[in-house]
């Protein structure tokens, strides 16, 4: 994928949630969505953490070189998305 913006817009269900980077920017919600812009799609399992986040937390997690992982949470659930370079 070519570095750049994108949209991340989830899908989410009680076991998986669908992930999608999207090319086109600068859109309020998923009023504009536009499938065949897609650029990456993929489910992520759904985790039970066993603390609380008490505010939605996008955040990027781990320290090994070329890798990463983009944490999406809130209560006592949470799914990422592996990310290397």
């Amino acid at each position: 994928m070519a570095k750049g913006r994108y949209t991340l817009y989830a899908i989410p269900s009680t076991d998986k949630w669908t992930l999608v980077l999207n090319k086109e920017t600068d859109t309020w919600g998923a009023f504009a969505y536009d499938q065949k812009k897609d650029v990456l799609r993929t489910d992520v399992k759904v985790n039970t953490r066993p603390d609380v986040i008490d505010v939605f937390t996008i955040s990027f997690e781990g320290t090994e070189k070329n890798k990463t992982s983009l944490m999406i949470g809130w209560d006592n659930k949470d799914v990422h998305l592996p990310i290397s370079w």
